[in-house]
C-alpha cells in the first residue's frame, strides 16, 4: 500500500469519526440548547411579567420602562420583548442591544397594570346605598395615583410603591396623600373626570346585576388614563438558530479538533522520522559533505523521496568530482606544453640551443595543441549553455557518412587499418552539416586512433523505427566495462599512455555528445574489451 493511499485512508477516518461526532454532538447539544431556552423563556415568564405590570402601577405610565427591561433583560440572561394589543412594539432588548429583532420562542402573557376593582357581597349589604359612592372613591383615588405617578416620573422623580387597598386598588404606600408637585395635577384630572364619574355610575342603578355593572364602570372609567395592558413575549437571549447552533457547533469543533490532532499526530509521528533523516542529511549536503546518504525502505513515496535524494546526492558528488576533473585536466593539458614551450625560450634566451627551423615548429605545434585545447573549452562552455551557433539546413546523412569515410580514409592508410562505408540512403535529417561531420569526424578520428594497423573500422548510415542512425564501429582495443559511463566526460581517454603521443584534447566526445542532444539526437556507446567498440548516433528523420 502507497504511503499517499495510507494518509489517505487514516484522513478518511479522522474525517468520518470527526463528521460523525460533529453531527452527534451537534444534535445533541442543539436539542438541549433549545430545550433550555423554553425552559428558561417560561421559567422567569411570572417574574418578569410581575415586574413589568408593578411598574405600570407605581409609574402611571408605560414610559422609562426600556431600562428597566434592559436591565431585566441582562439579569435573566432573556430576550423580553412588549406590544400592545395592536400589535405595536413598546419595548424589544433586541433593539436595545442595537441587534435585529429574532423571533421568540414563548407564547404571550398578557401584562395588565389595571386594577379590577372587588367588591364583596357580605361587605356590601353593610353599607347599603352608599355603594356608588364606594366605587367613586376608589376611582377618584386610583385616578390621583396614577396621574401624579405619571406627573413625577415624566419630572424624573421616582413615584412611591404602591400597594392594593381593601378593594384591590393600588394606593401609594404608607396613606393616601400623594408626595410631590404634582399632587395639584391630580386634583384637577379628579375634578375634570368627576362629572363623568357620576354619570357612569348612575347608569347602573336600573341594571340587573348592580355590582356587576358598577365594576364595569369602574374598569371602563379607569381605562382613560391608565397604562394600556401589553402581551409579553420572552425567549432567550440565544434562541436564534445561529447562535443556538452556536455551542454546539464549539463542542463538535472541540471535538473534531481533538480527533484533527490525534489523527494528526499519528500521521506526523509516522512521517517524522524519514523526514528528519531527509532534513538531517539535507543540511549535511549542504554543509558541503557531498557522500550523504539516507536509508531507503518501503515502496511508497518517502521511500521515493529517499531514493531521489540519494540520486540527486550522488549526481551533485559526481558533479564535483567531474568540476576537479575539469581542472586538474585543464591544468595538466596546458602545463606540459607550456612548460615545453618555456624550456624551450629559455634555452634559446641562454644560447644553449641554437634557434632551427625544426625547433619553430616543435614550438609552433605546441601552441596550437594549446590553442585547439582553448578551442575545444569554449565549444563546450557555449553548447552546454546554449550559445552554440548552428546553421540548420535539410541534408541526406548517408552522404554526410560517405563524406567522412573519404575524408579520413588517407589517415586511415597511412595506420594499415580499413576504412569502408555502409549507406542506406537517402536518410533526410535536419541541421547544421558542418557540426554533424565534425562529430562523426571525432568518432572516426578516436576509432583510428585505437585501432591497430591490420584492423578495420567500419561507417554505418541506416533507418531504424522512424530514426536516422549513423555507426561508427572498429575492432579496436575495446573499453572497459567500468569505463563506459565516463567515455563522454571531459579529458576521459580510453588510453591516457597516448596523451601525449595522439595529440587530443580529451574534448572530443563532450562536445560531439552535446551537439548531438543539441540536435534532438541520441549518442551511446557499446563496447567489449580487447574486441572494439560501436559508436551510435541517432537523429530524427525529416519528412514522412
Amino acid at each position: 500500500m502507497s504511503f499517499r493511499l495510507r494518509v489517505f485512508l487514516l484522513t478518511l477516518v479522522v474525517a468520518v469519526v470527526a463528521t460523525g461526532a460533529t453531527a452527534w454532538f451537534s444534535l445533541r447539544i442543539t436539542a438541549q440548547q433549545i430545550e433550555r431556552s423554553q425552559q428558561e423563556a417560561t421559567r422567569h415568564v411570572a417574574d418578569i411579567a410581575e415586574t413589568a405590570r408593578t411598574y405600570a402601577r407605581r409609574h402611571g405610565t408605560w414610559a422609562g420602562i426600556s431600562r428597566r427591561v434592559e436591565t431585566l433583560a441582562a439579569a435573566n440572561k432573556q430576550r423580553i420583548r412588549l406590544v400592545n394589543l395592536d400589535g405595536q412594539v413598546i419595548v424589544d432588548s433586541d433593539n436595545l442591544a442595537r441587534r435585529a429583532a429574532r423571533p421568540v420562542v414563548s407564547p404571550a402573557t398578557l401584562v395588565n397594570p389595571r386594577p379590577t376593582l372587588t367588591l364583596d357581597p357580605k361587605e356590601l349589604t353593610k353599607i347599603g346605598a352608599k355603594v356608588d359612592a364606594l366605587v367613586l372613591n376608589e376611582l377618584a383615588d386610583y385616578r390621583r395615583t396614577v396621574v401624579n405617578a405619571r406627573c413625577l416620573t415624566d419630572v424624573g422623580v421616582e413615584p412611591p410603591p404602591v400597594t392594593p387597598d381593601q378593594y384591590g386598588i393600588p394606593l401609594p404606600a404608607g396613606g393616601g396623600a400623594l408626595p410631590g408637585d404634582c399632587t395639584a395635577q391630580a386634583d384637577d384630572a379628579q375634578q375634570y373626570a368627576r362629572e363623568g364619574d357620576y354619570s357612569a355610575t348612575r347608569t347602573c342603578t336600573t341594571a340587573p346585576d348592580h355590582i356587576a355593572c358598577l365594576v364595569q364602570v369602574f374598569g371602563d372609567r379607569a381605562a382613560t388614563f391608565a397604562p394600556e395592558p401589553l402581551q409579553l413575549y420572552l425567549g432567550a437571549v440565544d434562541d436564534d438558530a445561529v447562535t443556538l447552533l452556536a455551542r454546539p457547533m464549539m463542542a463538535a469543533v472541540g471535538a473534531v479538533l481533538v480527533l484533527a490532532v490525534i489523527g494528526t499526530a499519528l500521521v506526523a509521528r509516522y512521517m517524522s522520522r524519514p523526514l528528519r533523516s531527509l532534513t538531517a542529511a539535507s543540511r549535511r549536503l549542504a554543509d558541503g559533505h557531498l557522500d550523504t546518504r539516507v536509508t531507503t525502505t518501503g515502496r511508497d513515496e518517502v521511500g521515493e523521496l529517499s531514493r531521489s535524494f540519494n540520486r540527486m546526492a550522488a549526481a551533485l558528488e559526481g558533479a564535483e568530482l567531474a568540476q576537479r576533473r575539469l581542472l586538474a585536466g585543464v591544468a595538466h593539458e596546458l602545463r606540459t606544453p607550456m612548460s615545453n614551450v618555456l624550456g624551450y625560450l629559455e634555452a634559446l634566451q641562454d644560447g644553449v640551443v641554437p634557434p632551427s627551423r625544426e625547433l619553430f615548429g616543435s614550438l609552433h605545434e605546441e601552441v596550437q595543441l594549446q590553442r585547439r585545447i582553448l578551442d575545444d573549452l569554449q565549444d563546450l562552455t557555449l553548447a552546454e549553455a546554449g550559445h552554440l551557433a548552428y546553421r540548420r539546413t535539410d541534408f541526406d546523412l548517408a552522404e554526410l557518412v560517405e563524406v567522412s569515410r573519404v575524408a579520413h580514409l588517407a589517415v586511415a592508410e597511412h595506420g594499415g587499418v580499413r576504412l569502408t562505408a555502409e549507406a542506406a540512403g537517402p536518410l533526410p535529417v535536419h541541421g547544421d552539416q558542418d557540426r554533424l561531420r565534425q562529430v562523426l569526424g571525432n568518432l572516426v578520428t578516436n576509432a583510428l586512433r585505437y585501432t591497430d594497423p591490420g584492423g578495420s573500422v567500419v561507417l554505418r548510415a541506416y533507418p531504424l523505427h522512424g530514426r536516422a542512425i549513423a555507426e561508427v564501429r572498429d575492432t579496436g582495443c575495446g573499453i572497459a566495462p567500468q569505463d563506459l559511463p565516463h567515455v563522454f566526460h571531459r579529458f576521459w581517454r580510453a588510453d591516457p599512455a597516448r596523451d601525449r603521443e595522439t595529440g587530443g584534447s580529451g574534448l572530443g566526445l563532450t562536445i560531439a555528445r552535446q551537439i548531438v542532444l543539441d540536435h534532438a539526437g541520441t549518442i551511446e556507446v557499446t563496447s567489449t574489451l580487447g574486441e572494439g567498440s560501436t559508436f551510435r548516433v541517432t537523429f530524427p528523420i525529416v519528412g514522412p
